[in-house]
Order: C-alpha cells, then structure tokens, then sequence
C-alpha cells in the first residue's frame, strides 16, 4: 500500500530535519571548555595551586598566556612574574615539553594528546584589587592575575571549581554556577567573563538585599571589628535605589560587592559585581564612612558607564597590549562626578558635603600647574605612561579623577541652562546608553553629537576647549545656574579660594535649580 502523506505533515517533517541538523552541528561545533581546579592546601603560604586542562585540537602545540593589565585598571602589571613551577601533562600523566617564548606566554608539545594538563602555583600576597591574596583566613583570585588561558582567542566556556580548605565555607563571586549546581564550581562563557568575575572564599559575612527584583550581596571578609554591617546594607541599598532611579532600570538580575577590610584602599569594575578594599581605620569616623559609600556608589555607576557603555577602544580586550582611548573622562570622569552626586541625591549626604566633594576637585585643579601642560583627552590616552592609572597629577600631568567630575558638573549646567532645565546630563547618559550600549561602543565624536542633540545647541567649541586644550575652565555659567559662589577670602588671606557655596542672595529660581540638581532623579 502506498502511504500518502499531507503537505502539513511534509512540512513538519522537514522542521524537525532542520533543527536536529543544526542542533547537532552546534553541538559539534561547540568549542570545548578549558576547566581550572585552584586549590590552597596552605593557605598561609600564600600560594595558589592551579590545574587546568586545554583542549588541543589536534594540534602538535599550543599556546597558553595570562593577561598582563585588568580591564579597568590601565597599568601593566606583568601578572606571570607571580607563576612559578608551570609544567604539563597528558591526562595519563606523560611529561609534557614546556618552553617559554614570551614573559607571559608558553608554548606546549601536545605529543599528539586530545587534551594537555597544565598544573601551576601562584604566589598571591598582595592587596590591590587586580592582584590575588591568599592567607590562612580568606583569599581574593582576580581573573586576569589567575587564570592562564589559550592564545586562539576562541569564544570558549571556562569553568572554575574551587578546593576551600576545611575551615573555609563559602565562595561568593559573580560568576554564574555551573549547570551541575556542584559546590564552588562556576562557568564561565568566555575568558572576558572570566577575567571580569573576582573571587573571595573563606568564611565571609554576607548580607543581601532586593531593588526591583535584582538581588544585591555585600560578602564581607577581612578585619570587620569597625564594620557595621546592618547600617552599610540599609544605606547600600538607597544608593542603588538611586542608581534604579536615574537610570530607569538595573542591567543584572544578580549583583556582588565583594568587600574586603585590610590595608590599602581602591575598587574596581566588574559587569555584575565590583571588589573594593578599604582600610579599616578610615571607617571609624563619618567622614571615612562617607568616602566608603562614595566609591561604593562609583563602582556601582560602571556597571552603566564603562561596563556596558562605553569608548569604543574598550572592547573587545586585548589582554597582552595596554589600550588607548581618549574618551577616560567619560568613563572615569563622569562616573566620579555622579558617584559623589547619588549618595546626596539618595539623602545619605547632604548639599554641604557633596559641594565639599567637588570644591575639592576643583582646588586640587586649580592649584596644579599640571592643568596647564596636559588636556584631559591626553591624561586618557598618555595614562599609561604618565599616571599610577590616573590617579594623581604632576607638574606636566592633569589627572582625569580630578579634572573629569569639573566637567561634568559643567556639562550638567550647560545643558541644564541650554534647555531651560528640561534637559539634564542623565538625560544625555541615557540616550547614549541607548545607543552605544553593549556591543557598539562610542567614539568622541559621537559623544559629543548626542550631547548636542540632548542640549539642543552647538557645542564644538566647549568640547574643544575643556577635552582637548589647556585653557581655564570657566565656572561662570554653573555657578550663575545653581545659585552658587567660590567662598570669598577670610582674614589675611587675599588669594581667591575655590570652596564652593550658596549664595546669600541666591533667588528662587536658582534655589530650584540647586533643589533639581541634588534631589532624587527623575527618569
């Protein structure tokens, strides 16, 4: 008999064909993962013990490297001077020959093996927040100071299992679990994901909260005798709200401050977490707290401004040369103008401390010859060589730090006075959120034309002359916008100083402005 079969029925027939072929040419094609296991078997030692396994391929050798910077921290930092005894293996243990071509490269004869071993340890007693600490109590791993990676540059998954000493009990990172749900093994879609997720295993305090169904941890490690835990969550959480608020949304539905109280100080930027170290005498008085929720703010704004927008030059990595852009102003700048501004905004600090913040910058400014000899597009792009990074400035170096909030708080007032106040300079962050979000990124000019387009007028001219010249910044319009003034000189003192106030006879549409300015956002 012969079967007849509706048009219908052929059709469905051949969608199936056609997604089991192509399901199975993903699966073929697939890259597969390179997998680590880090161990810290003496943790007081200071040493990390790494195993990962490379696929090889089919190749007769492969190439292996570890970064040499961090995203977000622009140094060279050389992170395999800190690698010691690297060797490798066929997975039935047959000694592998290992030389090593470059300082941060190393090239494997496979023999043939579908996989290779490659076993090291790390020695990891250092307090930045871009290279690793292991001690008898706790241990932060930071990707790019970790991990040793394939040169190919394949989009591959990588996964991490961490071996915790027995007293340890818990991992806290960013990085997602892996499918298994095994304890303290993580995956990764790719090496930038593994480079941007910082670890922290011990046993650390954990506090969490919820803003608009995004769950928030602080994991606490470190010496928390001046912590108080309870109040920072409360006061955390406002500043996120906030952060909600301005921006409209929050980009992650998952989010890790991992804090770290030792000596030292700094944070850094990751896309769904951030690692800050803070010394723990500063956090004994009002002002220390104030300048901790600060950078807790600053880190935060990244995962907007630099994490998902950002210069075009910033993406995709390139772990083994230092990037140039001149567009840190935006991106370290701006996000240390609104860092200082959220908290206020959120009523954790009020008018006089956030005009004391950038009555600050502008004095450290004003008072260097270093606004002179450099413009703020070459403190970007000669960071690095001419900065710890952009911190600091010099007698011929402007630092972006410093001079980047100034503008910004410019910025905001010229395109506040342009509109007559119905535009802001969160208006212009959100447009060019929307547009040079993800994968795109923007160049300077496309920043400058979507400024433009939000103030409605031409600004060449200004750009030019605040970005890419040594001239005066001229404070008249923002002062003369928000109702301020530099406080006059007292006594003696006959030099003008650069302390910002209210005016005495401020009017009331200035007041509204100030009150518009510092209030909560309004999205």
């Amino acid at each position: 008999m012969v079967k007849r079969f509706s048009s219908k029925a052929i059709r469905w027939a051949f969608l199936f064909w056609a997604v089991t072929t192509f399901s199975q040419a993903l699966v073929a094609e697939a890259p597969e993962p390179i997998a680590y296991t880090v161990k810290m078997p003496a943790a007081a030692t200071h040493y990390a013990e790494v195993t990962a396994t490379f696929p090889s391929a089919g190749r007769t050798s492969i190439d292996v490297m570890m970064p040499v910077w961090s995203p977000g921290f622009y140094r060279v930092e050389n992170y395999a001077t800190r690698v010691h005894d690297l060797s490798a293996r066929t997975p039935d243990g047959t000694a592998l020959t290992v030389t090593q071509p470059r300082k941060n490269r190393w090239q494997i004869q496979t023999q043939g093996a579908p996989t290779v071993v490659v076993s090291y340890r790390i020695f990891c007693n250092e307090r930045s927040v871009t290279t690793n600490w292991v001690g008898a109590d706790f241990a932060v791993l930071n990707g790019p100071a970790t991990f040793v990676t394939l040169v190919d540059q394949t989009r591959r998954p990588h996964d991490v299992t961490l071996e915790l000493p027995a007293d340890w009990k818990r991992v806290m990172t960013g990085l997602d679990a892996a499918s298994d749900r095994a304890p303290n093994h993580y995956r990764a879609a790719d090496f930038d994901t593994l480079a941007d997720s910082p670890i922290i295993a011990g046993t650390p305090t954990v506090f969490e909260f919820e803003v608009e169904g995004s769950k928030h941890y602080l994991a606490c490690v470190g010496d928390l005798s001046q912590w108080d835990g309870q109040r920072a969550t409360h006061d955390v959480k406002e500043i996120v709200r906030e952060h909600q608020r301005m921006w409209g949304f929050l980009p992650f539905k998952t989010y890790v401050f991992l804090l770290v109280f030792r000596q030292g100080g700094g944070g850094l930027e990751h896309k769904n977490s951030t690692l800050v170290t803070s010394g723990t005498t500063g956090m004994r008085t009002q002002g220390g707290y104030v300048r901790w929720l600060g950078l807790i703010s600053h880190e935060y704004f990244h995962a907007y401004n630099v994490k998902r927008l950002r210069p075009i030059e910033l993406g995709p990595f390139d772990y083994e040369k230092e990037v140039y852009t001149p567009s840190l102003w935006v991106a370290e700048g701006l996000t240390t103008y609104y860092g200082d501004l959220i908290p206020c905004r959120a009523g954790l600090t009020d008018s006089a401390d956030f005009l004391s913040r950038l009555s600050s910058h502008i004095t450290q400014l004003q008072t260097s010859s270093g606004r002179l000899a450099q413009t703020l597009e070459q403190s970007s792009a000669q960071v690095w060589t001419s900065s710890f990074s952009g911190v600091g400035s010099s007698d011929k170096t402007v630092s972006y730090y410093v001079k980047g909030p100034i503008v910004g708080f410019l910025l905001d007032a010229r395109i506040r006075h342009a509109t007559n106040g119905s535009k802001t300079l969160d208006d212009l962050m959100r447009l060019a959120y929307q547009r040079y979000s993800g994968e795109h990124g923007f160049t300077p000019e496309q920043f400058r034309q979507t400024t433009e387009e939000v103030a409605g007028v031409d600004l060449k001219e200004w750009f030019h002359d605040s970005l890419a010249s040594t001239k005066e910044l001229d404070y008249t319009e923002a002062l003369d916008w928000f109702g301020l003034r530099f406080a006059p000189p007292a006594g003696q003192q006959t030099a003008n100083t650069w302390k910002l106030e209210i005016r005495p006879d401020a009017t009331q549409a200035q007041k509204t402005h100030l009150k518009e300015w510092l209030g909560k956002a309004t999205p």
